[in-house]
């Protein structure tokens, strides 16, 4: 392993305010068959306690946002008529309740890390492309943007939930768009980037807390830009790994996977970069960003504490899938897991499951 640095998905399942907690570790192995993984013994800091299978019935049509508490997720179900609903989770159940139901050409695209709006993107011959948030407290939407929704699809929250940020598609000048919305304020901007018309395939941006600093990751490379007035400046660029991994830490400082899976993190006081892992894929972080969640080796999951540019006590928690989606929830206790089985464990496997499984893993 390499020096270590930060951001990816290492560190482990805590509580966003829960600094005194401490867990063993055990490893959850996915067998040959589809059946909820058996624990396995490994001595560590980390204890899983129990891992659920969510609705395997459902996977191929279930698409889940994050979760709403720490004992409920929430997601999108596509039933067989194309009718799309938002419904709330219970997986320990394995029951749903219907939130809201969707459009058939509505697309929901994030959750909010105060967990209160879904983004979201909708056409119809009435009110045509439009860019919305729906609040989940109040069951009603806000339209940010008429006659036009995000050419890429992807409408990013900052991690405060102040700010949304998306690109929007530019007849005029063939283009994509970088916008802001503050939703404090309630006001709308848009920004003009540093980027050529080379580079101009882009497929998101994510604005700082403090509304100074955009990530924008595009062609698998990251821009960090200084906002000054509508102009992005440059700080800093490098390049990505397959999976497009990269968040802020804080306000100066992001950690992201570059093209060779090293796990880095820039500072943007001093301009230094340092590496905290290597063979990294996806990752998340606790909403306190003191803990980690990440693959490794496309093939297996492990959590990390973070403390300055080092990753402590790595454990691995759950073994022969590939994740491409992790979420914790709230208290940092649990953690949702999307993913696929690993190469290796679908050649030992009589049946090749390809379809993404889905997993709550909980931690004591």
């Amino acid at each position: 392993m390499i020096t270590k640095s930060f951001f990816v998905l290492l560190t482990v399942v805590l509580l966003s305010g829960c600094s005194s907690l401490e867990f063993k570790s055990k490893t959850i192995v996915i067998p040959e068959t589809e059946a909820v993984p058996e624990l396995a013994h490994s001595n560590g800091e980390f204890e899983v306690n129990k891992i659920y299978r969510m609705f395997e019935d459902e996977e191929r049509s279930m698409q889940i946002f994050g979760w709403t508490d720490d004992e409920h997720l929430i997601g999108k179900i596509m039933s067989i008529d194309m009718g799309q609903t938002m419904r709330k989770i219970d997986y320990r159940k394995q029951t749903s309740e219907t939130v809201t139901s969707l459009n058939i050409n509505a697309e929901p695209s994030q959750l909010s890390p105060d967990r209160r709006y879904i983004s979201l993107y909708a056409w119809d011959e009435h009110e045509g492309k439009t860019t919305k948030l729906y609040d989940l407290k109040n069951d009603d939407t806000t339209t940010i943007v008429d006659n036009n929704f995000p050419s890429s699809g992807m409408i990013m929250w900052s991690n405060n939930s102040r700010y949304v940020a998306f690109f929007l598609w530019d007849d005029q000048w063939r283009e994509e768009k970088l916008h802001i919305y503050d939703v404090t304020t309630k006001k709308l901007k848009q920004v003009e980037m540093p980027l050529s018309e080379e580079k101009s395939w882009v497929r998101y941006a994510k604005m700082s807390d403090d509304g100074q600093t955009v990530l924008i990751v595009y062609n698998q490379s990251v821009l960090f830009g200084k906002l000054e007035g509508n102009q992005l400046v440059k700080i800093y660029e490098h390049k990505l790994s397959n999976d497009g991994a990269v968040d802020y830490l804080n306000n100066d400082q992001i950690m992201f996977v570059s093209e060779n899976n090293l796990l880095f993190v820039f500072d943007r006081r001093n301009k230094a970069t340092s590496i905290l892992s290597e063979q990294i894929g996806a990752f998340r972080l606790t909403a306190d960003r003191k803990y980690i969640a990440y693959s490794k080796d496309a093939q297996n999951t492990y959590v990390a504490k973070l403390q300055g540019n080092n990753l402590l006590n790595e454990q691995e928690v759950f073994k022969g899938m590939n994740p491409a989606q992790l979420e914790w929830n709230p208290s940092g206790k649990k953690l949702y897991v999307n993913g696929w089985k690993s190469f290796d464990a679908q050649r030992k496997s009589k049946t090749s499951v390809l379809n993404a499984m889905q997993y709550i893993i909980e931690f004591k």
